[in-house]
């Protein structure tokens, strides 16, 4: 039975005091009660709650069990401990919580939304939608359920369904800047740049905006800017909105530990160009097709490449997932790992290939998959790892994206990135051509050097011409031509793409992006020449692109 509950002056003036907006006042109030009485419920519950507002995730879970073990199932009880497992990196555990919560009590509808959230990130999409329908039947007159039901229809690809959302949310509350954000991006998208630059420029009048906001809204007013063709005004809203996300994220912005910094990337190239890695060994026959690596730098047209590529009936993809971490853990992380790679024998090597088999069927089900269907693992900056895949799988088909680079590094600047040690060297004009210019290096050194087999897809033609770069693709795989690559934009609507190119890839091909930075010469003037020898490297020299060659 339910813990019986006394009710004690300290615990009034616990409420009384969050309810007046104290929430540290409250808690001292709360840790009195519970110096007196460590299983109090209310005082539990009241003080997990604080603690998840101020930060403390984990404390407020602990907290939230216990009162949960004392007083089990109250709806929003388990709808807070389940927010406090989502923030703290635990989404299944929040999802059991949640559908307990609405087993009992299925029109509680704060716990549809947390589901909403929870079901976002684990990435399901489709389940978030159910969920948040939900939400807007029970709560028809909440703005914020039908802006979080329009960003959801957004980001599965549903522009019309996402307007008309927002449209819902802002006729219950006018201002409402989640769903002015999607209307600019469905704007956008639809080629009404002018009224979406109007109307981010009205949101962005307003003097409440959290920075998260505000970053998204001057990232977006940028692309309008773009597409306007209102080069220095654009070039201004993506340097102010990289101004604030790098002060916002400074940890991740200078942090120089990892695989995917500098100094790894670095180590790396100089160990590969020292000779201290023997030639790629001999082609391997454990009995499993060779895996297929899409590789490249973000923003090269990988997913545009992706997407056609993932259409043909024997090929399905793994988009950004990190399949390689057993290989960064032993070769990149330790000070001794890439000597450990050079001396690695053929049995060892064939440990990692099944490890990293393992992880695919963790990502797909294989058994699922006919003999003829192919993965694409397709993740731009395991560029990086060429020497890794070189050593462990020599068999590899690598499938190499290229663009020119002075058009690449402006894409990276101007685009919205989660960040972390990777995407946040693109906050700066600087950093982001350092970047790459090291990333890609490292990998073209590794590719002249060894004999691995390597198909190269460049931007430029894949828009001008994509049956042909796509055919000369599926050669280089042994696959058939289907039409279905040339289809790729049916299956679009009602999916989820997990990269920030979502919205260009359900846009019809276009070639507004090749030679884009000419536009943008006069403000990066100081960096593009920094750029000149990776951009005649691949022979850009004249700023257009060249015939597809399988050798480097």
């Amino acid at each position: 039975m339910p813990k019986p509950e006394m009710p004690t002056a300290a615990m009034t003036r616990a409420i009384a005091l969050f309810r007046a907006g104290k929430p540290g006042a409250a808690g001292a109030a709360c840790r009195e009660v519970l110096a007196e009485d460590t299983d109090h419920p209310t005082a539990l519950e009241l003080l997990g709650l604080i603690e998840g507002m101020q930060g403390d995730v984990d404390e407020a879970r602990t907290l939230l069990e216990r009162a949960n073990e004392l007083r089990p199932d109250r709806p929003e009880l388990l709808n807070n401990l389940a927010i406090a497992c989502r923030k703290s990196s635990d989404p299944a555990a929040a999802i059991r919580y949640l559908r307990r919560a609405l087993k009992r009590h299925p029109t509680f509808a704060p716990a549809w939304h947390t589901l909403a959230l929870t079901q976002q990130q684990m990435g399901d999409y489709q389940g978030a939608l159910e969920s948040q329908e939900r939400v807007t039947s029970l709560e028809p007159e909440q703005a914020e359920a039908w802006s979080n039901l329009a960003q959801i229809r957004e980001a599965l690809n549903q522009p019309v369904a996402a307007a008309e959302a927002a449209e819902r949310a802002l006729a219950l509350e006018a201002d409402n800047v989640l769903s002015n954000m999607v209307l600019a991006r469905v704007e956008i998208r639809q080629g009404a740049a002018d009224a979406a630059c109007a109307r981010l420029q009205r949101t962005l009048t307003r003097d409440d905006l959290l920075r998260n906001h505000e970053i998204i809204l001057r990232q977006l007013l940028g692309t309008a800017f773009d597409r306007l063709g209102q080069t220095d005004e654009a070039f201004a809203a993506f340097t102010e909105a990289n101004r604030l996300q790098a002060r916002d994220y400074h940890a991740a912005y200078t942090i120089t530990e990892g695989p995917y910094a500098l100094p790894a990337i670095r180590r790396i190239g100089d160990y590969l160009r020292e000779g201290r890695l023997d030639t790629a060994p001999a082609d391997v026959d454990d009995g499993y097709p060779p895996p297929i690596f899409l590789l490249g730098f973000p923003r090269s047209g990988t997913t545009l490449l992706d997407r056609m590529l993932s259409a043909h009936p024997q090929l399905i993809s793994i988009e950004e997932q990190e399949t390689l971490v057993d290989l960064q853990r032993d070769f990149v992380l330790p000070p001794d790992g890439l000597d450990r790679l050079a001396g690695l024998e053929p049995t060892e090597a064939a440990l990692y290939r099944q490890a990293y088999r393992r992880r695919l069927a963790d990502l797909v089900d294989l058994s699922t998959l006919g003999p003829e269907r192919r993965i694409i693992d397709k993740l731009p900056l395991n560029t990086i790892f060429l020497p890794l895949i070189g050593r462990i799988f020599p068999d590899a088909r690598i499938l190499l994206a290229l663009r020119d680079p002075r058009d690449v590094c402006l894409s990276c600047f101007m685009q919205s990135f989660s960040l972390n040690a990777a995407m946040a060297h693109f906050l700066d004009p600087e950093l982001t051509v350092e970047y790459y210019r090291e990333v890609m290096a490292l990998g073209l050194d590794t590719l002249e050097r060894w004999p691995l087999r390597v198909h190269q897809i460049r931007y430029e033609d894949l828009v001008v011409d994509p049956p042909a770069t796509i055919g000369a693709a599926l050669d280089f795989l042994g696959l058939p031509w289907d039409d279905t690559v040339l289809d790729y934009r049916s299956d679009l609507a009602g999916s989820r793409i997990a990269t920030p190119s979502y919205t260009q890839v359900s846009e019809p091909i276009y070639r507004r992006a090749v030679g884009r930075w000419r536009r943008y010469a006069e403000p990066l003037s100081a960096v593009l020449e920094s750029l000149t020898p990776m951009v005649e490297r691949l022979g850009y020299e004249s700023g257009e692109g060249i015939a597809n060659d399988d050798s480097l």
